[in-house]
């Protein structure tokens, strides 16, 4: 049985994608798109891989999350920076008359300083929320992956089964004819011919529903990818299955890689790191910030001749404490940060929880799908079509109705079709449990060993 899904390009695909988000290619650079002046163009003939590194580029959501870790690391620098300089200017309107001469106007330079540490703290908090945005990025670049692939096999699952449904259809016109044929002759009956009518407008009308359903298919791969809906739908070759030997690590192994790689879980812990950091912060929302200041006046000369300091400049060094007297502005910082904390722990239980949950699932569908591809595949699809072949042979010789053969050849193509289904919900599975991994599927393969299936 030739695979459906082609899996050698997807680990490279998913790396390039991922190197191209994080190194910036965000800018409009795609390595899966022709060029053609300075406009990128989408492939004429589109695989998997053109599909996950356009969308790469070109998925708004992706966009999104990676300008949202951008203006976080920029808010992250410029929480970490000494508040401006403050440079003030003061014309006496009337000038002061002093022994040294008459002061005509003021020039003021003033640098505020929080309390030690706080800087350092401000920058930490906003640095580790980064971090987290910048995880967020990855998640959803792994999502939009994720449904692109799901829609890429969910349509390459449609395309074999109007293969399938083809082959039955062209057969069944066949048997049609042939009914008739032996019916006009005298040798077949009416109901042969009734019978084969009507095993001829199912397989039809399949093939119209699924010839149908293509479309919505290929909606939600261009969806997903970025592009727009209505582009033409993408031949996927028959040969483009998964292949059968792919194998897992252990479960044990698995269980550790969605606890370390899981990027939302990674996202959720830097929230918290964050948050943290915040408590702290709001521990020194009572201490004082200090400001120091120079001011230096200008003063001109002295109305009587022979005055020491005639026209000095006065120069004052400045040194102002702010008094945090209201109290309550800092407790009610501390128990917002407390709260905030509280919220980042019950989001990253809740997380682990539901992911756990999806892993789970994840896992039951990989081992179901392979019970059911190994079923099909290995045993009932030569069953049923040995038993097409014997069934065959005795209407041929008298000792079987045509309508024994029909319901042999419809038994052959149902589980023609559910080898086809458990291929395409075998990948589906891979599919999710790379994304919760939060590694690639050549990483996932690399890691696997001969004794997991």
């Amino acid at each position: 049985m030739k695979p459906l899904i082609p899996f050698s390009n997807i680990g490279n695909s998913v790396f390039i994608s991922l190197w191209l988000v994080f190194a910036g290619a965000l800018a409009g650079v795609g390595p899966a798109v022709s060029q053609e002046s300075d406009s990128p163009r989408f492939a004429a003939h589109p695989e998997l891989a053109d599909y996950l590194a356009w969308g790469t580029v070109n998925n708004p959501a992706v966009a999104r999350a990676a300008g949202r870790a951008d203006a976080l690391w920029g808010t992250a620098q410029a929480a970490g920076a000494l508040p401006d300089l403050k440079f003030g200017w003061g014309e006496m309107i009337v000038p002061v008359e002093t022994r040294t001469g008459p002061q005509q106007r003021v020039f003021s330079l003033s640098q505020s300083i929080p309390w030690f540490g706080t800087l350092g703290l401000k920058e930490a908090e906003v640095a580790a929320r980064a971090e987290a945005a910048q995880e967020g990025a990855r998640v959803q670049l792994l999502k939009v992956h994720r449904e692109i692939r799901a829609a890429w096999y969910e349509l390459a699952y449609l395309q074999g089964a109007i293969r399938i449904i083809t082959g039955n259809l062209e057969l069944a016109k066949q048997t049609e004819t042939a009914s008739r044929s032996a019916y006009e002759a005298g040798s077949g009956s009416f109901a042969d011919v009734l019978t084969a009518e009507i095993d001829r407008e199912k397989l039809q009308t399949r093939l119209a529903g699924l010839e149908d359903r293509q479309r919505p298919a290929a909606a939600n791969l261009n969806l997903a990818s970025g592009l727009e809906v209505d582009r033409d739908i993408p031949d996927i070759p028959a040969e483009s299955m998964i292949p059968s030997g792919v194998s897992l690590p252990a479960e044990k192994a698995l269980w550790n890689l969605l606890q370390e790689h899981n990027p939302e879980l990674t996202a959720l812990r830097l929230e918290m790191e964050s948050r943290r950091q915040g408590v702290d912060l709001a521990a020194k929302a009572g201490y004082p910030d200090l400001t120091l200041g120079v001011d230096y006046i200008m003063t001109g000369d002295a109305r009587t001749d022979g005055v020491p300091d005639s026209g000095q400049d006065p120069v004052i060094a400045r040194v102002g404490v702010s008094i945090p007297l209201w109290g309550g502005k800092a407790g009610a910082q501390k128990k917002a940060s407390a709260g905030w904390l509280r919220s980042a722990s019950a989001d990253l239980s809740d997380a682990r929880l539901r992911l756990n949950t999806r892993f789970e699932n994840a896992l039951f569908a990989w081992r179901e799908s392979g019970r059911n591809t190994e079923l099909y595949g290995q045993v009932l699809l030569d069953s049923g079509r040995q038993a097409l072949e014997v069934t065959a042979a005795r209407y041929r010789s008298g000792q079987a109705s045509y309508v024994e053969m029909v319901a042999a050849r419809q038994t052959l193509l149902g589980l023609e079709l559910a080898n086809l289904r458990a291929q395409t919900d075998r990948a589906l599975a891979l599919n999710e449990l790379t994304t919760l991994l939060g590694i690639t599927p050549e990483e996932l393969q690399s890691r696997s060993t001969p004794d997991q299936g």
